[in-house]
């Protein structure tokens, strides 16, 4: 154990080793100068600039736009009223029955689709159901048998038609055409049938050739009959000419 005297002795040789470490010491380096302010730019200054800028023929020049706004957009839109009650129960009524509604119009379109089916095909259902009575000897109010029209209904039809009697001409072909139709080539055709019954019965059991041709006949007979309308001499003429290649050959 150190003595007073030595203790202290020690600690002020360690004080003096500790001051002449520090006088030894590189003395720091001098802080460095602050940079001098740059001097504040003036409005003349920047006047300039913009001049300079706006000469530049390399930049845009000014451009004008014009944008719609509402003449009132300061002003708050003013609150619409709720629709009447009825009308919001309508609307939710028609929500709820939408596939009601639907079901009702596909079941009317079926019923629709049969119907038009059936009539299409009548004549060729009845042919069927019905029974063969023999053929018929009057269609409405015209007689259709083989011996009250003449051998060659086409000639004696043109025969008409040359002495001006146009509308008799036109009825002997169509009478013609039904006897031709019924008593030689089977055609049921009932004594209440229309012409457009008549025309689909022929359609049915004839060939194109002369369903056409009967089609032809029918047309302008309703037009002459129903419209009133006067007979062109010429088509009338073409049907004249044209009977007895159509219907006086045998069926194929």
């Amino acid at each position: 154990m150190l003595s007073p005297h030595k203790a202290w002795g020690l600690s002020l040789m360690i004080a003096c080793a500790a001051a002449a470490a520090q006088d030894k010491a590189p003395p720091p380096p001098p802080a460095p100068m602050a940079a001098p302010m740059a001097p504040a730019i003036t409005r003349a200054q920047i006047a300039a600039a913009l001049v300079k800028l706006r000469a530049d023929p390399n930049l845009p020049g000014e451009r004008k736009s014009k944008t719609l706004r509402w003449a009132n957009s300061n002003t708050a839109p003013a609150k619409l009223d709720p629709p009447p009650a009825w009308i919001v129960g309508f609307f939710d009524y028609l929500a709820q029955t939408s596939s009601l509604v639907v079901w009702l119009a596909g079941g009317l379109g079926v019923g629709f689709a049969a119907i038009w089916i059936y009539r299409l095909n009548a004549p060729r259902l009845l042919r069927r159901k019905i029974p063969a009575l023999g053929p018929v000897s009057r269609v409405q109010a015209l007689d259709i048998r083989p011996e009250s029209l003449p051998e060659d209904i086409g000639a004696a039809a043109l025969a008409l038609l040359g002495a001006g009697r146009g509308r008799e001409a036109l009825s002997l072909l169509y009478r013609g055409a039904l006897s031709r139709a019924v008593h030689r080539f089977g055609v049921d055709i009932g004594e209440s049938f229309t012409e457009g019954e008549a025309l689909r019965a022929v359609r049915i059991s004839l060939d194109p050739v002369r369903s056409e041709y009967f089609s032809e006949l029918v047309q302008l007979w309703q037009r002459a009959v129903y419209a009133g309308d006067a007979t062109s001499p010429d088509l009338v003429s073409r049907l004249c000419s044209g009977f007895s290649p159509a219907l006086d050959r045998a069926a194929i």
